[in-house]
Parts: C-alpha cells; structure tokens; sequence
C-alpha cells in the first residue's frame, strides 16, 4: 500500500492546522521548531518497518499520528460518555499524547529510525520494505519521544506522561506496572493512559486492516474477511427440515 504525493502534503497540512488549533504560546512555538526540524524526515517516514503490521510506506507515520488523533478524541468522548472519570483531561491533552506517542519513531536530531532495507528479497518475500537504523543508539520508542521533547523544551505534564508513556499497552515490557498494578494505591489515577493506548491500537487496526484488504497480501483477506466460502462439493445441502427432525 502507498499514499501519493499529495495526500502526503496533505496529510503534513492537516497535521499543522492541528498543531495551531490546539496549542498556543511558547508551546506552539517549541512543538512548530519540532516539526520545522523533523519536515523534511517525518513527512516520509513509514509508521512501522514491516507491511503486514501497518502503514509501512513513505507518509505513513504522519498518516498514523492523525488517525490515532482522530480515535483518541472518539475515546475521551466515549469515556465521558460512559460515565468514566475524563474531567481531569483536556482535548490538549488529548492531541499532546496522541500526537506524540511514536515521536521516536523519527529517530535522533541526525539519522532516521527506519532506513530502506537494501535485501530486495526480505521486502518482496516477508515484506519487511525498511529496518532499524544501526546507527541509532537504541531507545524504546517512548523513551525517545521523551528525549526529543525535552531536547525542543517542551513540556509534559505529569498526566500527559502517563498519556504518552502507556500508548503501547503491554507490548512494551516496561509498562507491565503500570497496567497490574500490584497494590490498590498504584491503581492509574487518570484514565488518559487508557485512551492513548485504545487509540493506537484501534488505528493500527484500522491501517491493518486496511492492507488486509487491499489484495496485496499473499493471503487472501478479502475473500476470507468477507465470506466468501468455496462450496464443498463432497458436502450435501444442509436440509433444515431434516435438521429439525433430528433435534426432535
């Protein structure tokens, strides 16, 4: 799967229309100095490395961050919805996590984190179109989200790190305390954690699934995901009137 060219600036436009709707003095200021730096990087950089896990083409991260932004405000809506405890989170709030939440996936202030793999037959064979840059010192992605924010000065809040901190759920080791607690008072006390982590995963299941039914997989999804049921021809019709007969 790809997008062109101009989804992907238009996707980047999006993106900044977001940025100075939500956030406005010396933040805005040090998240538009992010992103003035990171343009040229993030507009093309794939959400992930690999085609069958999501968004594994030029523009796909940038196309991840906004769908995540989108189900993240679906989630705190829902939340308040539902009666849960939403009224400490602000829709700043909100877009700062989501926004956010795979920042270190750009990789360092010099060098990509995901580079064209140069094994033509890995991308064709297991559709692995980019590794993992070897000249990167190795972060968890969270942790260089955090690295890169304070290195442009800009400010997380106690809750907005939680909000970042556990968008990956349990995929990533480091936050098994943070979703079993082990003790009642270390249960989460904000529910923005939650609704990061649903939004990420519920985008990265929306964009897989998406290329589930493109047709560009080696299995087929469409006709598996849709119904479609190749009849048995060692199988006979199924009588119902017989089928009654037997449960009586």
């Amino acid at each position: 799967m790809n997008i062109n060219a101009e989804q992907i600036q238009q996707n980047w436009q999006i993106l900044n229309d977001t940025i100075n709707d939500t956030f406005e003095g010396e933040r805005l200021e040090n998240i538009k100095k992010l992103h003035n730096h990171f343009e040229d990087r993030m507009t093309l950089a794939p959400a992930s490395g690999t085609k069958w896990f999501h968004n594994a083409f030029p523009g796909g991260y940038v196309e991840h961050v906004l769908n995540v932004i989108n189900w993240a405000l679906q989630y705190h809506e829902l939340f308040g919805r539902m009666g849960m405890h939403v009224s400490d989170i602000t829709e700043e709030n909100v877009i700062f996590c989501a926004m956010f939440h795979d920042l270190g996936k750009v990789g360092d202030l010099d060098n990509d984190y995901y580079i064209t793999t140069k094994d033509e037959w890995k991308a064709k064979k297991w559709g692995r179109p980019y590794d993992h840059n070897p000249e990167l010192h190795w972060m968890t992605v969270t942790d260089r989200a955090f690295w890169l924010l304070q290195h442009f000065n800009i400010k997380v809040s106690q809750l907005e790190f939680f909000g970042i901190k556990m968008a990956d759920g349990l995929y990533e080791e480091g936050n098994k305390g943070y979703f079993f607690e082990g003790a009642e008072w270390k249960a989460i006390k904000t529910n923005i954690g939650f609704i990061t982590h649903y939004a990420d995963a519920s985008a990265t299941r929306m964009e897989k699934e998406k290329y589930m039914l493109s047709g560009e997989s080696s299995v087929d999804f469409p006709k598996i995901m849709k119904g479609v049921v190749k009849e048995d021809p060692t199988m006979e019709a199924l009588d119902l009137d017989k089928l009654g007969d037997l449960f009586k």
